[in-house]
């Protein structure tokens, strides 16, 4: 087994590399994409509101229904063609709770038809972003532990608060 992985590295078809995986909490396994449900369910929208860095009262606005993630955001993702936002791009805001700078940037994936507009990126946290995060290179931040309650990445505050208790106390 181990001189077919080697033989398979040498050749490019294999290789490591940090990958979102869905995790249970309970078993402390991976989860194949094959054995996971979807589906919709009522949530609630939070608009949070994110200082722009070196712009004393000014703001963008990122709606989500996960608020505790925002702890692990690494970047505000507006869609290129939206106005409302053109001269953000390129600039920081400043994630709440955190302090973290993080960058403003132009991916279609954000619709401006939904929420604000403006999407946080919390790319070790979200499949979706974590494809924007791979095109902006940015960072991943894990704000949870394998019991899926927040780490030590996050204010002391909130560190072991449950997944489903933490968005009612940040």
């Amino acid at each position: 087994v181990v001189k077919v992985f080697v033989d398979l590295h040498k050749q490019g078809l294999i290789y490591r590399d940090k990958r979102l995986v869905n995790w249970d909490p309970k078993l402390h396994t991976a989860i194949s994409d094959l054995e996971v449900e979807s589906r919709e369910v009522d949530g609630h929208l939070w608009h949070i509101r994110y200082p722009i860095l070196g712009e004393e009262g000014r703001f963008i606005t990122v709606a989500t229904t996960r608020p505790e993630t925002m702890l692990g955001d690494t970047a505000v993702a507006v869609h290129p063609d939206d106005a409302r936002y053109t001269d953000l791009v390129g600039k920081h805001a400043v994630l709440p709770l955190i302090g973290r700078h993080i960058p403003i940037v132009a991916d279609e994936y954000a619709d401006p038809e939904k929420g604000s507009g403006a999407v946080k990126m919390t790319p070790a946290h979200d499949f979706n972003d974590f494809e924007v995060g791979r095109r902006h290179d940015l960072e991943l931040v894990n704000i949870f532990d394998r019991d899926a309650r927040l780490n030590d990445t996050v204010p002391e505050a909130y560190r072991g608060l449950d997944r489903f208790v933490a968005p009612e106390r940040l």
